[in-house]
C-alpha cells in the first residue's frame, strides 16, 4: 500500500508529539508529583509509535518504544525523573524531531540512532533492577504479616509489580467519537499565501478602480464601489484569520533552551512565559522566532549573573527570565525581561568609540537610550570573552533588522544592576498594512502606521538647532527632525519663513520625526518584497502599486533615520 499520501499528515500530527514532550518533560521535571503529567507524557509516546509503526518509520517506532518504556518506569515509580534521565528523553525528543523533518522532506538523514535506542533501554533496565533490588527489603514486612503483625514501608507496595498500570490498549478498528469532526481541515501555507496575494492585488485594483470613477464622475457606480469595499475588508479579515497562529507554535523551544544554557553555565534560572495564546500571522512568527532566540541567549550569557554574584548583590541565588506577549489593538508586544546586572550605558558609549562605530562627539550628545541601542550595531559586543553561546558581535543588529523588516520597532530600557528589557512591538500582520503616504520633492513614499505616533505642522522659525542637531519641542517634548529629502539624498526645499512644514513623528525605539512637504493619504497599501538590484535599496523596507499604478516605497524609518 502506498503510504505517501498520508506523509504529511503523519509530519504534522507527530511534530505535535514531539512538541508536547519538551513542554511536559520541563514541567515534571520542575514538579515531579503530578502524575497527571508522566501520564500524558506517556500517552504522547505511545501514540508516537503507533503512528511510526503504521507507517513503517522504524527508528521512529524504537526511540518512542525506548521512551515508552522509560516513562512506564517513572510512572510506576521504579525509577525518578532525575535531570540526567531527563535530559535523555529530551535529545530522544530532539532526535525524533529531525526525523520527523527527514520525513517532511522525503530523505532519509542518515543518522544512527542504535546508540541512542541503547541507552534508553539500558536506563530502563537498571530502573527495573534498582527496583528488584530494593524488593529484598520489603522481606521483613512479609514475615511481620505471617504473625498477624503488619508493617508499612513508604513505597514498598510499588516495588511488587502488583499495581503497575497496565499499557494503553489499542483497539483494533477506529471507532468515530462524538468528538470527530470535520469542521476544521489542514491548508497548504502555500495555498493561504496565495490567497494573501489575490487580497492584496483586488485591494490594489479597488483604488484603481475608485481613481477611474472619480475620473469619470460615473456617480451611479459609487455604491457599487462602496460594496465592493466593504466585502474585500471582510475578505481581507477571513484571510488573516486562517493565517493566525498562537504564539505557542513557536513557544515550545524556549524553555528548553534557557533550562540547557543555564546548566551549560552553571546558572539558576526559571523561565516564565505568558500569552503564548496571543495570535500572529504565519509569516511573523516563522520571522521574529530566532531573533527571540538571540535575545534569550544573550540573557543567560551576558543578562543573568551567576548564583554567587547574584548572592553578593543582594539578589536570590535564582534569577527570572520573562517572556512576554501582549496583544493591542492590531499590533503584539513581545518583551523579554531578565533581572540581572542590566547595562551601563556610558560603558556602552566607551566601547563604540574604541570600536571606532561612533565619534567621541557623537558619544557626548548621546541619550541613555541610543547607547542601549548601540549594541544592535554590527560588530558590537559588550562580552569580555567568545563563548559558544555569544560575544562574536553578531545577533542583535540581525534582531533589529528583522523587527524592521516586519515593519516593527525594538526598544531597549535596561537599569545597572536590576536587569534589561526588550520589546518587540509588532503588526499583527505585514502583508497588507494601514499607511502614512507622504510626499518630499517628486517621490511619494508609505510609512507604515505602527511607526507613526502622531502628525503635526510647525513653522519652520519653529525648528531650532541643538548640538548641531535640528530640533523642535512639539508638545513640549524635545524631538529630533531629519528632513526626509535630506534621507532621500533630494535637493533642499526652497526656504520659507511662513510657510507651515508638515513632521511626522515616529516611534523606532527612541522618538524621532520627519519634515516631509506635504501628506498625502492614508490608506490600506498591500506591500510586494523587493528583489535584486532593489533589495539592496537602505531605507527602504518593500513597494506597493498606487491606484493610478504608480510604484511607491514602503519607508524603514530605522534605516532612514
Amino acid at each position: 500500500m502506498d503510504m505517501s499520501p498520508y506523509r504529511d499528515l503523519f509530519v504534522s500530527e507527530s511534530r505535535l508529539h514531539i512538541a508536547a514532550f519538551g513542554e511536559l518533560i520541563l514541567r515534571f521535571e520542575d514538579s515531579p508529583g503530578e502524575s497527571a503529567v508522566i501520564d500524558e507524557l506517556f500517552r504522547h509516546a505511545h501514540s508516537l509509535k503507533g503512528m511510526a509503526a503504521t507507517m513503517g518509520f522504524e527508528q521512529i517506532v524504537a526511540i518512542a518504544h525506548g521512551m515508552e518504556d522509560l516513562l512506564s518506569k517513572v510512572r510506576s515509580k521504579e525509577a525518578m525523573l532525575l535531570p540526567d534521565l531527563a535530559d535523555l528523553l529530551l535529545e530522544g525528543s530532539d532526535t525524533l524531531a529531525r526525523l520527523a523533518s527527514g520525513v517532511e522532506a522525503g530523505t532519509d538523514t542518515g543518522e544512527d540512532t542504535t546508540e541512542l535506542v541503547e541507552r534508553l533501554a539500558l536506563s530502563a533496565s537498571l530502573s527495573a533492577s534498582l527496583s528488584a533490588s530494593s524488593s529484598a527489603s520489603s522481606s521483613a514486612s512479609s514475615s511481620a504479616a505471617a504473625t498477624g503483625t503488619q508493617t508499612q514501608y513508604p513505597g514498598t507496595a510499588l516495588n511488587t509489580g502488583a499495581n503497575i498500570p497496565p499499557e494503553p490498549s489499542v483497539s483494533s478498528s477506529h471507532q468515530f467519537r462524538q468528538a470527530d469532526s470535520f469542521k476544521s481541515i489542514r491548508i497548504k501555507t502555500e495555498t493561504l499565501d496565495h490567497l494573501v496575494n489575490i487580497t492584496g492585488e483586488l485591494i490594489t485594483n479597488r483604488y484603481r478602480l475608485t481613481e477611474a470613477v472619480r475620473l469619470t464622475d460615473a456617480a451611479e457606480s459609487q455604491e457599487a464601489l462602496h460594496q465592493l469595499s466593504t466585502l474585500l475588508r471582510n475578505l481581507r479579515d477571513e484571510v488573516f484569520k486562517a493565517r493566525m497562529l498562537p504564539f505557542a507554535f513557536i513557544a515550545e523551544r524556549f524553555p528548553r533552551l534557557v533550562r540547557d544554557l543555564a546548566r551549560k553555565q552553571g546558572k539558576e534560572i526559571v523561565f516564565q512565559l505568558s500569552g503564548k495564546e496571543i495570535e500572529l500571522d504565519r509569516g511573523i512568527l516563522e520571522d521574529i522566532a530566532e531573533p527571540i532566540v538571540h535575545i534569550l541567549r544573550n540573557a543567560v550569557d551576558h543578562g543573568m549573573e551567576s548564583p554567587d554574584e547574584r548572592v553578593l548583590a543582594g539578589k536570590p541565588r535564582s534569577g527570572t527570565i520573562t517572556l512576554t506577549v501582549r496583544r493591542d489593538k492590531d499590533h503584539v508586544e513581545i518583551s523579554i525581561d531578565d533581572g540581572g546586572r542590566g547595562m551601563d550605558p556610558e560603558r556602552l558609549k566607551r566601547q563604540g568609540v574604541e570600536k571606532g562605530l561612533i565619534s567621541r562627539e557623537q558619544s557626548a550628545e548621546m541619550t541613555p537610550q541610543e547607547a542601549y541601542q548601540l549594541i544592535c550595531l554590527p560588530g558590537f559586543s559588550t562580552a569580555e570573552t567568545v563563548t559558544d553561546i555569544s560575544g562574536r558581535g553578531v545577533g542583535m543588529d540581525a534582531v533589529r533588522e528583522t523587527v524592521q523588516s516586519l515593519a516593527g520597532v525594538l526598544t531597549i530600557q535596561s537599569q545597572r544592576g536590576h536587569g534589561s528589557r526588550f520589546v518587540m512591538r509588532l503588526p499583527i500582520t505585514v502583508s497588507i498594512i494601514p499607511a502614512l503616504i507622504v510626499q518630499s520633492g517628486p517621490i511619494e513614499i508609505a510609512f507604515p502606521l505602527n511607526t507613526v505616533s502622531r502628525t503635526v505642522e510647525l513653522e519652520s522659525s519653529a525648528i531650532t538647532c541643538e548640538s548641531g542637531r535640528p530640533t523642535a519641542i512639539p508638545g513640549e517634548t524635545s524631538l529630533p527632525i531629519r528632513s526626509l529629502r535630506q534621507a532621500l539624498n533630494l535637493p533642499a526645499a526652497p526656504n520659507s519663513e511662513t510657510a507651515l512644514q508638515p513632521v511626522i513623528v515616529c516611534d523606532i525605539g527612541q522618538m524621532l520625526a520627519f519634515s516631509v512637504d506635504r501628506i498625502v493619504s492614508q490608506q490600506e497599501i498591500f506591500i510586494r518584497p523587493l528583489r535584486s538590484p532593489l533589495s539592496h535599496l537602505r531605507g527602504v523596507s518593500g513597494a506597493t502599486l498606487t491606484g493610478d499604478g504608480r510604484v511607491l516605497f514602503v519607508a524603514d524609518a530605522g534605516a532612514l533615520a
